[in-house]
């Protein structure tokens, strides 16, 4: 007969429809990772092929020796099969059913050790990644939603573009996709969040109705900074040019600091995303929860994993995120049978992305893709602000830089001419009681003409045709080999982008597609793919390489900028020759050879261990980037069998995951 323990050992199959394992190092490992799928009854697992839906599961967590520390019974509440291999938001929602005397004691030991209003080591109304949880906390001030419940995961699919300067959202309707309005009628939100000093928050129009008044009090083009190291070059060149102060956030992330608020840029994303979300529910008459959100094309693993974030934090289960040039192509060639290679001119509000692509029938293939974060319409906005502000100085000897409200106001008077110039030759600033002298109350009333403007702006658009020239050069295409240009954006209207256009690629841009909904478009028809289940035939590329560094500086690629997703490799890592330091890997993103001149991604350490075996040992390394460009990074050491995992979008100020 067997013992108790043999019978505790025994796999039990046969009384399952599926069995998922999840490896431990132990008790305190488990306590980590999964406390809150333990307190809350259910958690989310990764599969490409999902047990359907009223399935029973067996979940065993396992210690390195290969016995289990505890199982559990669940329900499969949700299941979402890949569309394509190794899709990030492929899996089953879980929900316990069923505890082991082993699990049930370690659920009894997190009730007793940690109240439910203190979660541990996490930011406010952040939620932990991979384990989507039912509910998050939130300060009452913010007012963020927090993660959809994992019941709720149905109903209607919206596409999102989430903006630097506007954000839309949009959804197909009878077969046909079309951007959904507020009840005032707008089409766009702007990416503007207003913090009151009574902490009650504002978005949208209404934000920066009242941001006219108190510029400092509003964060704005924070899409820039989304997911950025506070320590990275990109912070600390660039963010000092904002009315708000850029601050270290939770993790080392860039943050915003308006007044004694700290917002986690995320929430920033959240709540506009939230915005959005409002306008579907009530264009719908239903709850929305699910989505697909546009990136740009050169978003790092740690801004698309704070785009994914900001979506739960906002109530939706991000389905899936795609680039803006892909979903531009999208909503151009969609159901149209055709069979062309395209270069999609993306010139936002703040970002600018280049790529071609390769459409046939309903499928869209990426061969290059390249792009700039800081290179937008409000750069366009700057130079026309900077040059009425130069001018008024030499006619009236007043420095007006200082003055926030006067600079926010001619800030927005200079975007209104610059649109004004994209259909006259001439436009008018007419700004009273701009500021006040000895003499009285002075007026800025300034004409521009086109040509003053095109002037201050030509290196811009040098630049973006510079880019346009390496994104060809990838792809090994010449200029007469395109069959269209798609030109995305709200500042490629410019009549001098699309005249640079013409004379460098000899051909009319298409119209077939909006310049300002094209992204939001495109996206829900992938989220309509979504919905009805329908494979999506999209092949998006890794927009820069993955190396892992070396004791002495260096760096190897792991995974090649330009390779196609989904992709994954492994790597074995030595140890730095002695049994007392520690096992450490260290990754990297960027196309230098050396580490320092690369982004650093995250570093997983193990404890050093007093064995002469630990001087040969390897560390297994396992690298995976998901179809929408997600990165995974793991780890087990040789002798103990722990697994470790980054987590490039909780990665603490040291980038160590220890």
């Amino acid at each position: 007969m067997d013992s108790p323990k043999a019978i505790k050992d025994r796999p039990m199959r046969m009384q399952f429809d599926s069995r998922v394992r999840l490896a431990v190092a132990g008790q305190n490992d488990m306590i980590v990772r999964f406390a809150q799928s333990l307190s809350e009854g259910g958690m989310f697992v990764r599969d490409d092929t999902p047990a359907a839906v009223g399935s029973r599961v067996l979940v065993e967590f396992l210690l390195p020796d290969g016995k289990p520390l505890c199982r559990l019974t669940a329900e499969v509440v949700h299941a979402r099969p890949a569309m394509v291999p190794g899709e990030n938001t492929a899996g089953m929602g879980l929900k316990f059913v069923e505890y082991d005397d082993d699990a049930k004691a370690l659920r009894a030991s997190l009730s007793q050790a940690a109240p439910k209003d203190e979660p541990q080591a996490r930011a406010p109304g952040i939620a932990e990644p991979d384990q989507p949880p039912m509910r998050a906390p939130a300060p009452e001030t913010l007012n963020v939603p927090g993660p959809p419940p994992l019941l709720a995961l149905k109903g209607p699919v919206v596409g999102i573009d989430l903006g630097t300067s506007n954000s839309s959202i949009a959804i197909v309707e009878g077969g046909r996709p079309r951007v959904i309005a507020s009840d005032r009628g707008y089409e766009a939100v702007p990416s503007v969040v207003f913090v009151g000093e009574d902490g009650k928050i504002s978005v949208g129009h209404k934000a920066v109705e009242r941001m006219i008044l108190a510029p400092s009090r509003a964060v704005y083009g924070a899409k820039r900074f989304l997911g950025r190291p506070y320590a990275s070059r990109e912070v600390r060149t660039l963010g000092h040019f904002f009315a708000y102060e850029l601050v270290e956030g939770p993790k080392g992330l860039a943050a915003a600091k308006v007044g004694d608020v700290v917002l986690p840029l995320e929430i920033v994303a959240a709540h506009i995303l939230r915005e959005l979300g409002e306008m579907a529910r009530h264009h719908l008459g239903e709850e929305v929860h699910r989505a697909v959100i546009t990136v740009p094309a050169y978003f790092g693993e740690s801004q698309r994993q704070a785009v994914r974030e900001a979506g739960r934090l906002a109530g939706f289960y991000v389905e899936r995120l795609i680039n803006e040039p892909t979903a531009a192509a999208v909503a151009f060639g969609y159901d149209r049978g055709m069979a062309r290679t395209v270069l999609v001119y993306d010139l936002g509000g703040g970002t600018f992305d280049a790529s071609i692509l390769r459409i046939d029938g309903n499928e869209f293939v990426v061969l290059a893709s390249d792009g700039d974060p800081f290179l937008g319409g409000t750069d366009f906005d700057d130079r026309l602000t900077e040059y009425a502000l130069m001018t008024f100085e030499r006619q009236h000897q007043l420095n007006l830089h200082n003055d926030i409200v006067a600079v926010q106001r001619l800030r927005f008077a200079a975007e209104v001419a610059k649109r004004q110039l994209s259909e006259a030759m001439t436009a008018l600033i007419d700004l009273p009681y701009i500021a006040s002298a000895k003499t009285g109350y002075l007026d800025l009333r300034m004409t521009f003409e086109r040509e003053v403007l095109e002037s201050l702006t030509q290196d811009l658009v040098d630049r973006t045709l510079n880019i346009v020239q390496s994104v060809l050069d990838q792809a090994g295409i010449g200029s007469k080999e395109l069959d269209d240009v798609l030109l995305v954006g709200g500042q490629s209207r410019s009549p001098q982008v699309r005249r640079l256009v013409v004379e460098r690629f000899g051909k009319q841009p298409s119209k077939a597609v909006h310049p300002d909904e094209a992204v939001a478009l495109g996206a829900s028809i992938v989220a309509d793919w979504v919905r009805s289940n329908r494979p999506v035939l999209l092949t998006d590329l890794l927009p820069a390489s993955i190396r892992i560094g070396a004791p002495d500086g260096l760096t190897t690629v792991l995974l090649p900028r330009g390779a196609r997703l989904p992709a994954g490799t492994h790597v074995e890592v030595s140890p730095q020759g002695r049994s007392s330091a520690p096992m450490s890997v260290q990754l990297y993103r960027g196309e230098a050879e050396r580490a320092d001149e690369n982004t650093f991604l995250g570093a997983i350490r193990f404890a050093p261990i007093a064995s002469s075996a630990a001087v040969t040992a390897k560390v297994k390394v396992t690298v995976n980037v998901a179809a929408d460009g997600l990165l995974s990074v793991s780890a087990r050491h040789p002798l103990t069998g722990e697994v470790k995992e980054l987590d490039v979008s909780l990665v603490e100020a040291d980038g160590a995951v220890s």
